[in-house]
């Protein structure tokens, strides 16, 4: 190889990009790596770093951290068990993470005590489906949406504050 007459080599073109190709192998190996670790440390993607409900008569009843009745919020109804609920878990996760403290809720159909007969009364239904969302507003009942599309298209609505109820 030839030098220049301060001593450095002369690179051919072939070398300059072998070189090239390297740094870019590497730097999407070190992209990947990066992102493979933040992905297994979001503490957003479990279902226990959520507020739970843990009675069917607690639903329309939650309150704050002061005891105080909550007006606004959302509880999303899962099972462990359905299937569509785990397709749209981490989505439903990363929205709800999204969401200020008590304004998004978990209700885990498979843990939960008391009698469901009051709760689907005022939900107008006389099961309880999975994925379900409850939408309190003001207090009170407001709307159930039931099924991955309405549910995820709900959480986006509010996510993004362009859901009617809870902007008056």
């Amino acid at each position: 190889m030839a030098t220049y007459k301060k001593g450095f080599k002369k690179q051919n073109s072939e070398m300059l990009l072998l070189k090239t190709i390297v740094v870019i192998i590497v730097s999407v190996i070190l992209i990947v790596a990066v992102a493979f670790v933040y992905d297994s440390v979001t503490k957003w993607k479990n279902y226990n770093n959520y507020e739970t409900v843990a009675d069917y008569a607690d639903v329309f009843a939650l309150k704050n951290a002061s005891e105080q009745e909550l007006d606004d919020y959302v509880i999303y109804v899962y099972s462990t068990t359905c299937e569509s609920c785990a397709t749209i878990k981490n989505d439903v996760l990363k929205l709800g993470n999204k969401f200020d403290d008590n304004t998004f809720f978990l209700l885990d159909t498979g843990a939960i005590e008391g009698e469901s007969t009051d709760f689907l009364e005022t939900v107008e239904r006389t099961t309880i489906a999975t994925p379900m969302l409850v939408v309190v507003n003001d207090g009170e009942f407001y709307e159930l949406f039931v099924g991955s599309t309405a549910v995820l298209d709900t959480l986006t609505l509010i996510e993004e504050g362009n859901y009617t109820p809870f902007n008056e």
